[in-house]
């Protein structure tokens, strides 16, 4: 069975700057499943359930497909300051998004790219290897910033080696002091470390309004030709454009240039 995964994550109103990411164009175009999910999904929620039973951290199970929390346990909530009792079971990211601390979301965004990205480029039989292990800030009710230190692992792939379930650990962390977001990602079974390597490109990044035109028509799928034809100027004219934007961005390529336009405000 194969579920379409062929969509784009748009920052709608009221939606923090973490989600900004579109996880999905990094997967394959197609989740392809074998028929087997229910009883892979209900035995790792099974074993979460237990673990989390034991565990004073805040667990979660979250499902890329659904784009969605499957799981989340008791600490969890209670951690970002929810009652447990009031929240169903199929919780979107907003709802924990909301809470982190307003200055740590865009590095958030992008670090949980590059992580994403990385696990992604990595064969397949060896992207249960990984975790990534952040440190940064949430806000509690009365403002004050509370500094947690959050594991995220993968449980379950698709028949194409698509990332479908992981799961995350939430603790206080013991670096309150600190007030910078940390990221790493650790390979669990050679002890290495990988650093995420991005530009940071928050600041002094400027679109002209035409850039900003251009790369709009971009994220909906147009080529250079349909461009020029839309605004009545050359397809070199369209090129040149798209080229000072990826340098501007610092990006590779167009769904690089997209992303961080998105992250950093330039583009909705």
């Amino acid at each position: 069975m194969r579920g379409n995964t062929d969509l784009s994550l748009q920052n709608l109103p009221g939606r923090s700057a973490r989600l900004a990411p579109d996880y999905l164009q990094l997967l394959n175009k197609y989740y392809d499943f074998d028929g087997f999910e229910p009883d892979r999904l209900d035995k790792q929620l099974a074993l979460v359930r237990a673990m989390a039973q034991l565990s004073s951290s805040g667990v979660t199970v979250y499902d890329l497909q659904k784009q969605a929390h499957v799981y989340v346990s008791r600490n969890f909530y209670q951690l970002y300051g929810y009652d447990f009792g009031e929240i169903g079971s199929c919780i979107p990211n907003e709802l924990f998004d909301r809470k982190i601390h307003p200055g740590d979301r865009q590095t958030l965004a992008r670090n949980g790219y590059e992580a994403m990205k990385f696990m992604m480029a990595q064969p397949v039989h060896t992207r249960k290897q990984f975790k990534m292990v952040t440190e940064y800030r949430i806000m509690s009710d009365d403002q004050t910033a509370i500094r947690v230190s959050e594991q995220h692992q993968v449980l379950e792939l698709d028949a194409s080696g698509n990332i479908w379930l992981s799961l995350g650990v939430i603790d206080i962390s013991p670096n309150q002091a600190l007030t910078d977001v940390k990221s790493q990602v650790i390979n669990f079974h050679t002890g290495e470390l990988i650093k995420l390597e991005y530009n940071d490109i928050t600041g002094g990044v400027k679109l002209t309004t035409r850039e900003k035109e251009i790369l709009g028509m971009i994220g909906t799928g147009k080529l250079s030709k349909e461009i020029s034809a839309l605004l009545d100027i050359s397809v070199h004219t369209v090129n040149t454009h798209r080229q000072r934007i990826l340098e501007k961005l610092q990006a590779d390529n167009s769904i690089e240039a997209l992303q961080s336009a998105k992250m950093i405000g330039l583009i909705a």
